[in-house]
């Protein structure tokens, strides 16, 4: 994992950070009604899964925004390269179970990966393996609640609250002509205010409306 440490001191987000790192719950989240037809029609077309394909469509969206690859780290801010994905698997006990793989910005060796992954995941919860690496910090917390549409959600926190963005979607549901999914992106406010994450959606959406461009 390759990350560069931020000098508080001399960072444009400094006054910002400061200020919301004083709150005990500095996070937020919003969720977004998104159009994801012409995604939908392409992974039909291709034979693809539908959650690996918009988990990859998110990670790489969010990864080209510097404000969600920031971390704190005992008391320091870090800024990493990349934001790899972790994410949760229901396994064939019924029961959830945490897996990760590494980000790729090529979309089928991410896609590979990922569903080895899964696949081993599957095989049932190891109970000596924690669900997430509370060592790590390079990743994205991904989770989806496929059947049902929500209008809102909420992620359950450490005390000792982390900075790692979360992200969840729920059941797609058909508009008229339309296929539309919600996404919620909870975030840090000492990071992350509503400018970035509005253009990080903006920026989702218009990777799903080209979605061929993206998925090769």
């Amino acid at each position: 994992m390759s990350k560069t440490i931020v000098n508080i001191d001399e960072w444009k987000g400094k006054k910002h950070y400061l200020w919301f790192t004083k709150y005990p719950i500095h996070y937020y989240n919003v969720i977004k009604s998104i159009d994801i037809t012409k995604f939908y029609n392409y992974i039909k077309a291709n034979n693809l899964t539908f959650f690996i394909p918009l988990m990859y469509i998110v990670n790489s969206a969010l990864n080209e925004f510097e404000e969600f690859r920031f971390r704190q780290e005992d008391g320091d801010v870090f800024l990493y390269d990349v934001i790899h994905p972790a994410y949760t698997v229901m396994t064939d006990d019924g029961i959830f179970d945490n897996c990760e793989s590494n980000y790729s910005q090529n979309f089928y060796s991410y896609y590979d990966e990922a569903t080895n992954a899964i696949a081993e995941a599957k095989k049932g919860v190891k109970e000596d393996v924690p669900y997430n690496d509370d060592s790590r910090f390079d990743q994205y917390y991904f989770t989806s609640v496929p059947w049902i549409d929500y209008l809102s959600a909420s992620h359950p926190m450490p005390l000792d609250s982390d900075y790692v963005p979360r992200i969840c979607w729920g059941k797609y549901v058909k508009d008229n002509s339309m296929i539309k999914i919600t996404i919620g992106i909870q975030v840090s406010h000492a990071f992350v205010d509503g400018y970035p994450l509005s253009q990080a959606f903006n920026r989702i959406q218009e990777m799903l409306d080209n979605v061929g461009k993206y998925l090769k």
